[in-house]
């Protein structure tokens, strides 16, 4: 039983690990002056995006998003925007080191980090 056991929790170490590479961990935060924080009922879903190399892959967005990179300074480096119905999005490869990534769409941003 205890061999069983072991080999389930290699086997999720090993996929977790594998999973967990190129996905990006984003926070959600809401930007409106006019409203106060906490004011929706419904939590928003953050979007799953994979990064490899320099190409962001993710499930089709309804509606266009801006995706901003900014360097450790807060400055914006590269700024885009992401057309309705795009799979996948490619970064600038001269960009290179850690930066922050934001996606914006309305009054929320999608904020996690990555490094090219």
């Amino acid at each position: 039983m205890m061999k069983k056991f072991f080999i389930l929790c290699c086997f999720l170490v090993v996929t977790l690990t594998i999973n967990a590479d190129g996905w990006i961990d984003f926070e959600v935060k809401y930007n409106n002056p006019n409203h106060p924080v906490g004011g929706h009922r419904v939590p928003v879903q953050p979007p799953f995006v994979y990064i490899e190399d320099c190409t962001l892959s993710f499930n089709a967005f309804e509606d266009d998003y801006a995706i901003q990179l900014l360097d450790e300074n807060e400055v914006v480096v590269f700024s885009n925007m992401i057309p309705a119905g795009t799979t996948s999005f490619l970064l600038p490869s001269t960009l290179e080191g850690e930066y922050q990534i934001q996606l914006i769409y309305g009054n929320f941003i999608f904020t996690g980090y990555i490094e090219l």
